[in-house]
């Protein structure tokens, strides 16, 4: 018994877990909140695409955001688009770093 008692002093309770303890009546109450939640439909026709072409500097951040067609989009921004270095494509999205 004696050896039993001084193991039990020794151990160290390590654990990640927090636990939280509810008093039973604050559950009954929690459970017993019931509202009626108004339906609500979503317009998503103004959710924009995702652009065709990006350019980022060097940070990272959107510089420029270019939407439309890629062959339309070289003819009117050939300059701007052939300035930059060419980083990955991501489906029909194109990713360029503005010097």
């Amino acid at each position: 018994m004696a050896l039993t008692i001084l193991w039990a002093a020794k151990v160290e309770a390590k654990s990640d877990i927090v636990s939280v303890v509810m008093p039973m009546d604050s559950i009954e109450r929690v459970e017993g909140i019931k509202e009626d939640v108004p339906a609500f439909e979503l317009d998503l026709s103004d959710i924009r695409e995702f652009p065709t072409v990006t350019l980022i500097n060097k940070y990272g951040e959107v510089v420029a955001e270019f939407y439309g067609s890629k062959t339309e989009l070289e003819k009117r921004f050939k300059e701007v688009i052939d300035n930059g270095d060419f980083l990955t494509t991501v489906g029909k999205q194109e990713f360029y770093l503005v010097r």
